[in-house]
């Protein structure tokens, strides 16, 4: 997809019931509250947001319980990640999204 494409809100969306984090590691405050919106809008079950302490440079979607298509579907509809099996079957989620300072929110989104 050429990167000036426009793509429909519902192409986005998961139809999936999937159970994520969401951690701020961007260093940009308020990163974590805005991607939660908008995983909410798109489907996906934001159970928590928080900001972390240190940084990493690029996003991260960690699994912690299977199947691991979970995880690319949460990066398919964030637009980025890496997805990494970090399986932790204690926690209650599928997925943690640890925002990176790579990542950037879609065109358009308000700030808060």
């Amino acid at each position: 997809m050429d990167p000036v494409d426009v793509v429909p809100a519902d192409a986005l969306r998961t139809d999936r019931e999937i159970v994520v984090e969401v951690e701020n590691a961007s260093g940009r405050r308020g990163l974590a509250r805005q991607v939660t919106r908008l995983l909410r809008e798109r489907g996906v079950d934001v159970l928590d947001f928080s900001s972390v302490d240190s940084t990493v440079a690029v996003t991260q979607i960690l699994v912690r319980r299977e199947p691991a298509s979970k995880g690319q579907e949460v990066a398919r509809v964030l637009g980025a990640g890496v997805v990494t099996l970090a399986l932790d079957t204690l926690r209650r989620l599928d997925v943690t999204v640890r925002l990176g300072r790579d990542y950037i929110l879609p065109p358009g989104r308000p700030p808060f």
